[in-house]
């Protein structure tokens, strides 16, 4: 009776993203205790190292970088090693844990057509993954996930380059046996989502031989073909920064404004991913207990009530909902109510899955057991990220700005040692400021990524704890890493490599007897010149349409909507022949 009722204290805790710990109770604690004593004995799959691109090359940089009294924050040394020269920072956590289990990476590479008739396709690839209860994970994402990724996109490359006699792009031929249609979007989101699984499931084929990984969260863009793909699980983030003159929203731009340097522009910020914790995933996991109540083992309950229920209320009428309910409903509370906890406890960043995990989405977690009742946790996680996309072709920039950095935006990926403590807008304007500061010079990009750190890390006080500098509200005392990623470089790059597939092309159809146009068609249709809904502010969202005039920045197709969870602005990207929800992908 005494076990039973500690077992039940233990799950209504709200611990921190912690491996479970085992119980002296038998049971499958037991087990898995066993099993964690004979993993210690394995080795590391691979050596604790921080990203290579940082060039710590050396035993005595690695400590430096490790110091929690410290929390130093470092930066690439060799900028021309990053792409466009993006930005990236990191710093340690404030002593939670011994190593700094944040890892980011980055690679370029390019798909050959097998025919070699036209140029290689050239893609770029950055991730960031936030580990728990070990580095091992993360550690092993950032140097494998990467190389997935490239076979997953080998796979489909003869649906992605252009052929001899190309079909309209918005369509793909398929065999016969099958009978939908598939758009290039689609094929490469599936990549990325089948990369992530097969993450998952290599670093589950280690566990038995190689020492326990813990978990991650994982946060990746992909640029190809003229497009931003973000791909996402956890609560990593991915924002898209941008600065557009006030004007715009009235749709009232005057050109020699523009060159004098008198417009005023309005800096404003757009989710692009959305955090998985137990919260916001309540209706899932709640369902997943429903349909299989033995993953509960007998000591948590896939009903949610919108208050506590206690003793007295036994037989009244009380407000509940389980499953996939979005809303509630009235039921009998019994007395099987109230023999165990809910299976989702706490609110917002604090809220946990049986009482131990705070993500519900990444890699890794396989040996990960809830406090106290030793049921698996891994049964109610998921690899399977959200996907959404921008088509950078349809961004329509003004000529003689110098404002590329604003129409096409920064992309910011950061773990949650930045969020848990900076909101959106605020990077927003922080980014723009540092970019300001610095016009021309080369590391821009990285003062940038190095002031957001700055800002969330603070500075110590004399007590020791860290606090904010422009406040004195807590700082992140967890591990930080930013890369700032200017979007506009890369459709650069994108407008060269298509000008030389047309070249290509249009040389091939001079060689030809009578040959028929053969010119490449990569981008999408000329967008329409029309805003709709642009972000005034935070709680202002206002219509502007019918903007016909030249020279007029559009969002096309882009539907904005308020986050209801932070208040935040979230762009769903809508592409022609692609019509889905990422928020709303079922598991795979």
């Amino acid at each position: 009776m005494l076990n039973r009722m500690k077992n039940r204290v233990l799950d209504l805790i709200v611990a921190p993203d912690l491996p479970a710990l085992p119980t002296s109770s038998g049971g499958p604690s037991h087990s898995s205790s066993q099993n964690f004593v004979n993993n210690k004995h394995l080795p590391d799959k691979f050596i604790y190292a921080r990203p290579g691109f940082l060039n710590l090359s050396t035993q005595d940089e690695l400590k430096a970088s490790a110091d929690h009294n410290l929390r130093p924050i470092i930066v690439p040394r060799d900028l021309n090693a990053m792409p466009w020269y993006s930005g990236y920072a990191e710093c340690i956590n404030s002593g939670k844990s011994q190593y700094n289990e944040d890892q980011a990476a980055f690679s370029k590479q390019i798909l050959s057509h097998p025919s070699k008739q036209y140029p290689d396709l050239p893609y770029m690839y950055f991730g960031i993954f936030d580990g728990h209860a070990s580095h091992g994970c993360s550690l092993a994402a950032s140097l494998q996930f990467h190389h997935i990724l490239h076979e997953k996109l080998v796979d489909i490359i003869e649906l992605l380059l252009p052929k001899k006699d190309p079909v309209p792009e918005s369509t793909i031929p398929i065999p016969l046996f099958f009978v939908k249609n598939i758009s290039k979007d689609e094929l490469i989101v599936g990549a990325l989502e089948s990369a992530f699984h097969e993450m998952d499931s290599v670093i589950d084929s280690d566990r038995d031989k190689y020492r326990n990984a813990g978990g991650c969260t994982a946060c990746v863009a992909l640029f190809i073909l003229g497009k931003m793909y973000i791909a996402n699980a956890g609560d990593s983030r991915a924002i898209l920064c941008q600065k557009l003159p006030q004007d715009i929203f009235r749709a009232e731009i005057d050109p020699k404004h523009l060159q004098n340097g008198d417009t005023e522009y309005h800096v404003f910020s757009t989710a692009l991913s959305w955090d998985h914790t137990p919260d916001t995933e309540r209706p899932r996991l709640l369902s997943t207990g429903k349909i299989n109540p033995s993953l509960m083992c007998d000591s948590y309950s896939a009903i949610e009530f919108a208050k506590k229920p206690l003793s007295r209320d036994l037989g009244a009428r009380v407000m509940y909902r389980q499953g996939t309910m979005r809303g509630w409903a009235f039921k009998t509370l019994t007395r099987e109510d109230l023999r165990c906890p809910t299976l989702v406890t706490g609110e917002g960043k604090r809220s946990r899955l049986m009482g131990t995990i705070g993500v519900t989405r990444g890699f890794g977690d396989h040996d990960l057991r809830a406090l106290g009742s030793g049921a698996l946790i891994k049964p109610f996680l998921s690899a399977q990220p959200d996907v959404n996309f921008r088509d950078l072709t349809k961004v329509i920039s003004i000529p003689g700005d110098n404002n590329e950095d604003g129409e096409y935006g920064i992309l910011v990926m950061a773990t949650d040692g930045l969020w848990d403590v900076t909101e959106i807008n605020d990077v927003a304007h922080t980014v723009f400021k540092t970019l300001k500061k610095y016009p021309t010079e080369r590391h821009r990009y990285t003062m940038a990524a190095q002031e957001l750190v700055a800002r969330a890390r603070g500075r110590i006080n004399e007590s020791g704890h860290w606090r904010l500098n422009d406040s004195r509200a807590a700082a992140t005392v967890d591990d930080i890493s930013v890369f700032v990623i200017p979007v506009y470089q890369y459709y650069k790059e994108f407008v060269e490599w298509e000008k030389l597939c047309n070249d290509t092309s249009n040389n091939k159809d001079e060689s030809s007897e009578g040959g028929s146009s053969n010119r490449m068609n990569i981008s999408s249709d000329e967008p329409d010149i029309e805003i709709n809904k642009l972000v005034l502010n935070d709680d202002t969202v206002s219509d502007v349409t019918e903007a016909k005039e030249e020279n007029i920045i559009s969002k096309a197709d882009v539907d904005t909507s308020v986050d209801k969870t932070n208040g935040s602005t979230i762009e769903k990207i809508n592409d022609d022949n692609l019509d889905f929800d990422t928020r709303e992908n079922e598991d795979m």
